[in-house]
């Protein structure tokens, strides 16, 4: 082992422009080796084959590869950002990783990001190999951001990382496709605890104390539209034998009138701090139940195998796709995207339409009420006339529970009176 190179002096000396917070602390814990290569060339070798690099891209790499090397400092903590990198996922990390920028790296700067990502993907395969993961399941995972930042480079000479953290994924080989679905570990840390009845195994979510929302039962100020007459606020009311509060109704908006639960009759089986599988829509066809369900299974075999330290409860996401508004618009026995929300447990968050204008309109600030003469699909049309009644969107939130992967397709969570009882609440804000 070398000299033990100190956290504050490498940090500065580096003079990165960005570190995430809670690493000097990991720093301390880290075995310090005599590590002189940052990325094998046999791999760099590979990489350069498969996508045939012109030459000056090569040079390019290889030469900024090579000037961390010829760094001790910069290689030393390299290489402690990689290691902690390649494991953050597993561990629902919540230090925050974006670019990266190192002062001391001069004119190779602007590169070290998609190094540093590069960097990981080595050792992150190492590490499912130790685990005993088939090759098959992570080998493609890094060249789905790999091909296109390679093409920018080589077209553009743009050598910068547009989304690092989403990348950060793939290149640490973090986040599985299991058929149709992404999947990679995520902390539940929403305000509300879900519970299922004992005998009749019903499962009812209860929304945490203190937070205000509209007389929809979205979040007051959510899109900016408040709603100064009709809002309430989340009440919890518990003791001995019952919780009294207001129940999460999983068409996804907050019920103003509360729920009376017997404990004794109830136990938690989603908490705060618990672990689930966060799921991710990759573009393109297959967005069915059929899919949504067999990806799931297939997801809690792979982890339960290969990950059993992890005891995961369930899954989650966030999309414009789960808003249940949208089944005012389309079509609820022919649409795919309503029969799919169909199968969650929905709620409401903070974040607004801008997801939906983004993948429906292409931009996060697009007002189809103003260009109607562009919009082409039946979507857009109808998303646009609903809008123009002065309505908006909503990106929701959606779980469920492992449990609840085999009736997938019959609507394992909403009943025709949790229906109703949305249509008679939605947009009573207006």
């Amino acid at each position: 082992m070398g000299i033990r190179i100190d956290f504050n002096e490498s940090a500065a000396y580096c003079n990165f422009d960005y570190l995430p917070e809670g690493l000097e602390e990991k720093y301390k814990r880290y075995e310090q080796g005599n590590k002189t290569i940052l990325i094998p060339r046999s791999f760099l070798s590979d990489i350069f084959e498969q996508y045939q690099l012109p030459q000056h891209t090569k040079q390019l790499l290889t030469y900024g590869i090579e000037a961390i090397e010829n760094d001790p400092v910069l290689l030393h903590f390299t290489t402690f950002l990689v290691e902690d990198m390649c494991s953050a996922r597993n561990r629902c990390d919540e230090d925050f990783y974006t670019n990266i920028t190192p002062g001391c790296l001069k004119q190779y700067g602007d590169l070290y990001s998609f190094l540093l990502l590069l960097a990981c993907v080595i050792p992150s395969m190492e590490i499912l190999e130790n685990r005993g993961i088939p090759s098959e399941y992570y080998e493609k995972i890094p060249h789905q951001p790999l091909k296109a930042q390679l093409e920018k480079l080589v077209v553009h000479g743009d050598s910068k990382v547009h989304d690092f953290p989403w990348d950060m994924n793939f290149y640490t080989c973090s986040i599985f496709r299991l058929d149709r679905f992404l999947f990679i570990p995520y902390r539940f840390e929403d305000p509300f605890t879900i519970y299922r009845h004992v005998h009749t195994q019903e499962v009812i979510a209860l929304r945490h104390a203190g937070e205000e929302f509209r007389s929809d039962g979205q979040r007051n100020g959510i899109n900016d539209v408040f709603d100064h007459l009709g809002q309430f606020t989340s009440k919890w009311d518990e003791n001995a034998d019952c919780i009294i509060a207001n129940r999460i109704n999983p068409m996804g908006f907050v019920e103003r009138e509360t729920t009376s639960i017997v404990k004794k009759e109830w136990e938690p089986v989603l908490q705060t701090g618990d672990t689930l599988l966060a799921l991710h829509i990759p573009s393109g066809s297959g967005y069915t139940p059929d899919r949504l369900k067999n990806s799931m299974t297939l997801a809690i075999k792979l982890y339960a195998q290969y990950y059993p330290e992890l005891s995961l409860k369930g899954f989650w996401s966030a999309s414009w796709l789960y808003d249940t508004r949208l089944s005012l618009i389309l079509d609820n026995d022919k649409s795919n995207i309503v029969q799919v929300q169909r199968q969650f447990y929905n709620y409401p968050t903070f974040e607004g339409d801008g997801m939906l204008r983004y993948e429906a309109f292409g931009d996060r600030e697009a007002d189809p009420v103003q260009s109607p003469d562009q919009l082409t699909t039946s979507l857009q049309k109808a998303a646009a006339e609903y809008m123009k009644t002065g309505a908006r969107f909503n990106t929701l939130s959606m779980i469920v529970l492992k449990e609840e992967i085999e009736k997938i397709g019959s609507m394992p969570y909403i009943s025709a009176a949790d229906i109703e009882k949305f249509l008679k609440t939605v947009d009573s804000h207006l």
